[in-house]
């Protein structure tokens, strides 16, 4: 007998949803206004990401990125002989700040000059300082990535100061404003939001990042890490003295690791090129190129890098560098409790097969700095838990100066598509989340099916992954993160092998973690995953129905992770075209592609082109002749899967995911892969982005020569 799960209605919980008036979007820093390099557009990119900060009190931030302070009275003493601070009696000033910036008629640079001798002779009394303090507005530092924008100040690790200075250095960026008003006050954030950001997206050895803003008298401290940014609330930096000693104490008197620096990563030149070797399980690991670090690109998140790199007998690997929510189980273990499950449900030997499918993870750690686990701060840890969530006014129109234009920040190279986005919909919160930093062995390095442009290498590399995930669900977990990022091409002596990756956020069928949020690729979410509740249940009978019906907590099962895979081959198929003999309708074609991947949460022409025929055999028309027929089969798996989710909740609210379902539903989608490459044969289609058919059209529409034919056939 079959085995049958039955969900049946449980108590109901608090739904893992935004209001309803909310329409998520992918990231903006992977959509194409980042992506140009320009500093404006960048800029707004960023704000509109983090859509808020986190004010906590300064003491409370201070002593979570520091510790308790140190006794500075013997700084202060020193600073009084000095004559850069002034003491009457109860009242402290700073001798370079008689006068408030406010009433300054001079520049900024000229009015915040004073800070200069204030910093620095702070740091000149700290033992084995290896910090310095830079006043340069005029100079940019250095960057890999071309950004050319520059803080008003920083203070930079080396003393002297490097010369000239990366933003690799820099441990503390200052922006200045003689003013506190509403629009200084909002271009300093713009601007030192951009610089934390820098540093996070340029850096793979930093760990958080540290700002200062100055408006007038007013002192803000500022702290990013991959779990939020935080922003302390202000202080009076002119008379709030010890508070200031006490500051650039912690950060002079600093170690690297204290300041943001990752001591198990190394920075290394090879020829003209830097490469970084990392630390993972007493053994290195060099890398030779990125495979994927835009993840590090949002400042909130998991900031995931992934490199190619050799191991130390000079294997050929890959690396995956990223920050896991706290309550996660690192993705090697829960490979590991897969294939186990795999393993005595299925027996020995279907454990092995199942392997083949599986990109083979080596080795898998957290991080440890200074002996502990690295993860990142919860401010009410210091006690105190007055801190609120400020909304970010990213209103553009404010900032009374600029920074020169960024350009070529981005590498092409390693960014994909935009609408390739990884999207995680959660619900509005006021708790402060808790990221770990972990690092990820993989034996092999492949081709990540967004990237292939052998057609039927694409769709045997599905064929495969399909088979992945026939043995994660047998197994009784849900991988959830299916995307053509997700699963890997490697070519071998026959026709290669696909492989499906990234097990952080698979979960087990039944369980009760609290993370059955909207998570994924945007445009790979099954249309009940985006809906947030089940939509293929019978109308009921209008002569019986009595109120509303009761509906289960929604859960994903294994036909969401089906359906996820269908839009991957979707994606492949329209956003392609034979490279060769391309569409003779790529308009159309493109049209059809937006279609089904809108770009937002929810949209109805999503859904309408997964439920409606007419909408499926309209996109299919507009392939490329020589596979759209031959391609007839990948269209119809939306006719069989919307079967199969009819069947599922035919007895809604009760779901009925049983064993004979999940074969039939599996059965069909490999015997699809298989029918559709032996209907295209030996054939050796290779495929280009339709996009590029668009755009030389329409270079040739532009041409002389073909203006001077039309206006010739006009007259």
């Amino acid at each position: 007998m079959a085995n049958t799960t039955t969900v049946s209605t449980p108590q109901k919980s608090r739904p893992q949803m935004l209001p309803p008036d909310t329409r998520p979007v992918e990231r903006f820093t992977s959509q194409s206004d980042y992506l140009t390099g320009d500093l404006s557009l960048g800029r707004q990119a960023v704000l509109k990401d983090l859509r808020r900060y986190l004010q906590v009190p300064y003491t409370t931030l201070i002593r979570s990125a520091f510790g308790a302070p140190a006794d500075i009275s013997l700084i202060r003493q020193k600073l009084t002989q000095d004559h850069i601070l002034k003491t009457e009696g109860a009242k402290s000033q700073w001798v370079g700040f008689a006068a408030p910036p406010t009433r300054s008629n001079v520049s900024e640079n000229v009015t915040f000059r004073p800070l200069t001798d204030v910093i620095s002779s702070i740091f000149d009394q700290i033992p084995n300082c290896d910090v310095s303090f830079t006043a340069n507005p005029f100079t940019t530092p250095l960057s890999e990535r071309g950004n050319t924008s520059r803080p008003d100040a920083y203070i930079v690790h080396g003393r002297p100061a490097p010369n000239p200075t990366h933003w690799f250095d820099l441990v503390v960026p200052f922006e200045f404003k003689k003013t506190k008003d509403r629009s200084a006050k909002r271009d300093n954030e713009q601007k030192i939001i951009w610089c934390l950001h820098q540093i996070m997206r340029e850096d793979p050895l930093r760990r958080f990042a540290m700002g200062i803003t100055i408006e007038d008298t007013d002192m803000r401290f500022w702290y990013s890490s991959r779990a939020f940014l935080a922003v302390s609330k202000p202080i009076n930096f002119t008379t709030e003295i010890d508070d200031v000693i006490s500051l650039f104490y912690s950060i002079g008197s600093g170690s690297r690791e204290a300041l943001g620096w990752d001591p198990t990563i190394e920075r290394i030149r090879i020829g003209n090129e830097v490469q970084y070797k990392f630390e993972i399980g007493n053994r290195f690991y060099t890398t030779t190129r990125p495979l994927a670090t835009y993840g590090a690109d949002a400042m909130v998140g998991r900031g995931t890098r992934v490199y190619e790199a050799l191991d130390e007998e000079g294997n050929l690997v890959a690396i995956k560098d990223s920050w896991r929510d706290d309550d996660r189980e690192p993705e090697g273990m829960i490979l590991e409790r897969i294939l186990k499950d795999i393993q005595d449900k299925l027996g020995e030997e279907e454990m092995a097969e199942a392997e083949k499918y599986f990109v083979k993870i080596l080795a898998y750690e957290d991080i440890f700095v200074s002996g502990k686990v690295d993860k990142t701060f919860k401010p009410e840890e210091e006690g105190d838990i007055c801190f609120e969530w400020i909304a970010i006014d990213d209103d553009p129109f404010l900032s009374t100066t600029r920074h020169l234009p960024s350009t070529g920040h981005i590498p092409s190279s390693e960014h994909p598509p935009p609408e390739l986005a990884r999207c995680e919909v959660r619900p509005p919160s006021t708790v402060i989340p808790r990221r770990v930093h972990a690092r990820t062995v993989f034996k092999e390095v492949g081709i990540p099916l967004a990237k292939l442009t052998g057609l039927v290498d694409g769709l045997n590399c599905q064929h495969d992954s399909a088979r992945a995930l026939y043995y994660v669900h047998k197994a009784g977990y849900v991988h959830r993160d299916f995307s053509v990022n997700n699963v890997l091409w490697f070519e071998g002596d026959g026709r290669g092998i696909g492989k499906l990756t990234d097990f952080e956020y698979a979960k087990k069928v039944g369980a009760k973690e609290s993370h059955d949020i909207r998570t994924g690729t945007m445009h790979f979410m099954a249309g009940e995953v985006e809906a947030q509740h089940y939509i293929f249940m019978p109308e009921p009978d209008p002569a019986t129905v009595d109120g509303d019906l009761d509906s289960p907590p929604f859960r994903m099962n294994f036909l969401h992770d089906l359906e996820s895979h269908w839009w991957g081959s979707m994606w492949f198929l329209l956003y392609h075209t034979d490279a060769n003999s391309p569409t003779e309708c790529p308009k159309e074609q493109l049209k059809c592609f937006n279609q089904a991947f809108p770009r937002v949460i929810a949209h109805t022409s999503r859904r309408d082109f997964f439920t409606l025929w007419r909408e499926l055999s309209a996109a299919r028309a507009t392939l490329s002749m020589t596979y759209q027929e031959k391609c007839l089969a990948i269209f119809k798996l939306s006719i069989t899967l919307r079967q199969c989710y009819n069947i599922a909740e035919e007895n809604f609210p009760d779901l009925v995911l049983d064993d004979c379902l999940q074969d039939k539903a599996h059965k069909s989608v490999r015997d699809t892969y298989v029918e559709v490459v032996e209907e295209l044969g030996g054939s050796q289609i290779q495929l280009k982005p339709v996009r590029e058919c668009q755009e030389m059209k329409r270079n040739v529409d532009d041409s002389p020569s073909h203006r001077a034919e039309k206006k010739a056939r006009r007259a």
